[in-house]
Parts: C-alpha cells; sequence; structure tokens
C-alpha cells in the first residue's frame, strides 16, 4: 500500500513539474527511454546555418582572443579548431570552483559523449558559464565542498571567499589572496583535530590547494572568474588521475564578458539586430510585448528579471534591476539612471557597471551567431521560448534574414540534470552525487569504467526522475506547494523506480573514514 502511495504521489509530482516545463517534457517524451550516452552523443551534430560565416568568424576571433588571454595560444588553437567543426558549447555551469554534482555531470557527460566519438579535434569542453551569480548562490561558487562518513555522509564546506564580500556577483569579484588559502587551511586543520575529518584526507586536500590554489601564476590574476577559470582547468584533471585519465581541457569562460566584447567589437556601432535592440525606441514595444514574462528574461507586470542589463555601479553589493524609460535605462528605484548611447554603453560594459542579461547573452550567442547552447532543464524551457519570440518580433518588423538564421539555433540539448558520478560506503545502500573533491579524494583505478558503465545504463528519464521534487520547488511559488509531494525524498524515488541496481558509484569513501 505505502509503494502504491508513494507511486501516485510521484506520478502527480512530475506530472505538476512537466506542467511547468513543456519543452522537458516534449525532450522526455521522444528521448527519455534513450541512455544517458546515446542521448549525448547528439551534441556534436550542428545545424549551423549556412548564411552565417562571417557571423561565426566574429564569434571565433573573440572567443581565441579571450581563451588565449586566459589559457595560452596554444589551447585557444585547438579551441577554435574544435568550435569550426562542433559548433558548440555548454551554458549550463556557473561560474566558481568544478565542484557541484550538477555541474560535474554535466561537463562529465559532455566529455564521456566526445569520447565516443574518438575524433582527435574534440580536445576541449568549452563552457561559457554565468558568472553574474550571487556569491552564496546554492551551488557554492565561493569554495569547494567534500564528503566523508560517519553514521551517514558528512558534507564539509571550505569556503576560499569570505561570508560578506562585495560586491556579490561573482562576475565582478577581485581575486582572492594567498591570505584565503591559509584560512581554508586553518579551518580544515580543526576539522582534523577534531576527529572530523581522517589526517590521510585532509592531507591529500592540502596538497590540492597548494599545487593549485596557491599557485603564484593564479594568485596573480586579475580576477576570481580568471582565478576559477585556471584553477579548474587543473582541478578537473584530478577527478580520475587514479584511473590514468586524463580528460579534454576543461575551458570555463564568463559568458558576459564574451558577449559584451562581442558588444563592443561589432554592434554598438553598426546596423544589426542587436544595435536595434540596444538602441533603436522602436524595437521597445516589440522587446516588451514577445519577452515578456519569460523567465531568464524580464516581467514588468510581476517586477522580476531585467530589460537587458543589470547595473551594479561602485559600491553596491547587489546588481539592480533596469527598465528602459525612453532613451535611458533606469532602477526601479530611480537612483540610477545611464543613458542608451554606444560610447556611454561600452564605457559601462568595460568598467562592470552593465552587465548584460540572459536575454541578451542568449539574444547574442544563440540566436544572433548560431551557437549551439547545451544547458540544463531550465535552459531547454526558457531558451526555446525566448527563440520563439525573438522569431515573433523580428516577423513583426520584417527581418527574415534573422528569422532564418534564428530558426536553426538549437535550444533543445539538455546536459545539466543527469547524474552519474556518485559516491558510495560499504554501510549505505543508496549512493549519493558526488562532488569534485570527492572525485580527486575517493578515485580508483576503475572509477571512469563505473563511470561510463553507468551512463550506458541509466536512461535520460530514469537520471532526471530524482530531482523532481527539486525542480517542483523552482517551479511553483512556495505558498502553492503541495505538502504531501514536497516531502518525497529522492532517496525514495531512487528506491521506487528501481535505480539503485543501474547506478554504481564510480568513487567509494573507503571503510577507514567511518
Amino acid at each position: 500500500m505505502e509503494d502504491s502511495s508513494l507511486k501516485s504521489r510521484f506520478e502527480s509530482l512530475r506530472n505538476l513539474v512537466l506542467a511547468k516545463r513543456p519543452i522537458l517534457k516534449e525532450i522526455l517524451k521522444k528521448r527519455g527511454d534513450k541512455a544517458l550516452l546515446d542521448y549525448a552523443n547528439q551534441y556534436v551534430d550542428i545545424n549551423l546555418s549556412p548564411t552565417i560565416p562571417k557571423r561565426q568568424i566574429e564569434l571565433l576571433e573573440t572567443m581565441y582572443e579571450i581563451v588565449s588571454g586566459r589559457y595560452g595560444k596554444e589551447i585557444a588553437s585547438s579551441v577554435i579548431n574544435q568550435l569550426e567543426k562542433y559548433y558548440f558549447v555548454s551554458t549550463a555551469d556557473h561560474i566558481g570552483p568544478i565542484n557541484h554534482p550538477y555541474f560535474i555531470n554535466s561537463d562529465l557527460l559532455i566529455e564521456a559523449s566526445m569520447a565516443s566519438h574518438s575524433d582527435p579535434l574534440l580536445k576541449n569542453i568549452v563552457v561559457l558559464g554565468c558568472a553574474n551569480v550571487s556569491f552564496n548562490n546554492s551551488s557554492f561558487p565561493r569554495g569547494l565542498f567534500f564528503h566523508t562518513y560517519k553514521n551517514g555522509f558528512q558534507l564539509h564546506k571550505l569556503p576560499i571567499l569570505s561570508a560578506k564580500p562585495t560586491p556579490h556577483t561573482i562576475y565582478a569579484m577581485p581575486p582572492y589572496g594567498e591570505d584565503a588559502i591559509k584560512k581554508v587551511f586553518e579551518f580544515l586543520n580543526t576539522k582534523i583535530e577534531n576527529k572530523e575529518v581522517d589526517k590521510k584526507v585532509g592531507d591529500e586536500i592540502y596538497q590540492i590547494f597548494r599545487d593549485i590554489y596557491l599557485n603564484s601564476e593564479i594568485l596573480a590574476a586579475k580576477s576570481y572568474c580568471d582565478q576559477i577559470g585556471k584553477t579548474n582547468l587543473l582541478l578537473w584533471q584530478k577527478f580520475f588521475e587514479k584511473s590514468g585519465v586524463k580528460l579534454p581541457n576543461l575551458i570555463h569562460i564568463e559568458q558576459e564578458e564574451v558577449v559584451v566584447k562581442l558588444l563592443i567589437k561589432y554592434h554598438l556601432n553598426q546596423d544589426t539586430i542587436l544595435n536595434h535592440m540596444l538602441f533603436d525606441p522602436n524595437y521597445e514595444p516589440y522587446i516588451n510585448d514577445y519577452f515578456e514574462g519569460i523567465f531568464g528574461s524580464f516581467s514588468r507586470k510581476d517586477t522580476k528579471g531585467t530589460y537587458l542589463f543589470w547595473a551594479l555601479p561602485e559600491g553596491h553589493r547587489d546588481p539592480l534591476q533596469l527598465w528602459r524609460e525612453k532613451n535611458y535605462l533606469v532602477s526601479q528605484d530611480g537612483s540610477y539612471r545611464i543613458e542608451l548611447k554606444p560610447e556611454v554603453i561600452k564605457d559601462a560594459m568595460e568598467r562592470k557597471e552593465l552587465i548584460p542579461g540572459l536575454l541578451l547573452n542568449f539574444c547574442t550567442l544563440s540566436f544572433y551567431y548560431g551557437l549551439k547552447c547545451l544547458g540544463g532543464f531550465n535552459q531547454v524551457n526558457y531558451l526555446t521560448l525566448m527563440k520563439n519570440a525573438y522569431i515573433k518580433m523580428n516577423a513583426e518588423l520584417g527581418n527574415y534574414r534573422s528569422i532564418e538564421i534564428c530558426a536553426r539555433a538549437q535550444t533543445k540539448e539538455i546536459c545539466d540534470g543527469p547524474s552519474m558520478a556518485f559516491l558510495g560506503h560499504s554501510k549505505e545502500n543508496e549512493p549519493i552525487l558526488a562532488s569534485g573533491l570527492d572525485l580527486a579524494l575517493y578515485g580508483d583505478k576503475d572509477s571512469w569504467k563505473k563511470l561510463i558503465k553507468v551512463t550506458k545504463k541509466l536512461t535520460l528519464a530514469e537520471s532526471l526522475n530524482p530531482l523532481m521534487p527539486e525542480i517542483y520547488r523552482i517551479s511553483y511559488d512556495e505558498k502553492d506547494w503541495d505538502q504531501d509531494l514536497i516531502t518525497i525524498k529522492e532517496k525514495e524515488i531512487a528506491e521506487l523506480l528501481g535505480l539503485a541496481q543501474k547506478i554504481t558509484p564510480c568513487v567509494t569513501i573507503p571503510d577507514t573514514e567511518s
């Protein structure tokens, strides 16, 4: 009877989630029964418009400039060679240490698919991550975390950034210094002394931080984003080092940085659709009509999101919403105003006073430049809605070439949400999602093989089902939550659907840790 009740509750929960996520529902209906690896193998299939070679060159030249500045010319050349043939990136990640399970699994799924194609051009996992996230976001972009085992899995966080930095957005965060890592060591040492962390595990963490986060070149970087990009390249290679596997380069670039450089070089003073969206008052009513209420865009009605840019004036902790008033962008309370003139916008973007919002980022990367953007269970929905709105706006304005190019934009490719990297312990029947440090600390010679085995056994739908309670919380206001549904646990769903038989942990905490 209990299983019957749980099954009914879960089906109700899933139906409510998919009612709010029609694109996700469509994906699961068409491809949900595919094994994860079979599904991911489609990532390299690009529906590139033959009419945009000039635009593609503009984007690739901009990418080369940014990547070479962070990672050097050799890696930059390999990234551009890859993108010329495989014109796709992931936009699923937040900029932060490559440690949260959602982003790790996303990038590992891309890597698994790339490995199965065996093309020597596929040397890089290119991630245009969102940097305009709060330092205290649930993905913990201000530090790393790992698990130990004592009467159950225990979570330990290692913050690099202080608890109250200014500003609060990762996009404008200054670099951490040597003192920040010394505080991590002090924090870790206390955990070892209190027997919360085994000394052997603690010593491994010390070594990772010394080798990566105390590297003199990284300490000399000019921003936290730059440091994170460089440290992630190194940390990523630690994940399956004990399996003897060298992963492709993990290239983390802020999507906002790419968009800013593209706008400045090719759109602020040229007759393009993006120029008109920014400056032409005739476009404003169409933008307001067609993008109103789309998640990631804005809603004047509900005062959510922002009109193309967020503002971060000097001394402010959090970005400000902006709304267009004639030829100005104005904050909600009227305390901030900026004129919509190319030279003014250019100067503000270069100072990181203006930050492109998600709508402007995807209008630029996906709809104008035709870049295939892999994303999560939220992105596949809102990006498709944005695409439809962009096409309708351009149809009204008679911009038929823009419609032709945007129509080919691939917006229904999910990489964030499916999970295959799990952490186990001999005393636990149900594994948990592994963090990046967990992979580095507890891996063995067979970890990579175990990971790939899961991608071949677990279907796309099965991998997403345990996330349904979390997606439900995101999809509905708290006042509308059904308490009978919100209390369903991921573990209960896994047991109900028999997922334990398909999930083999790729890393396991040894018994000495209990």
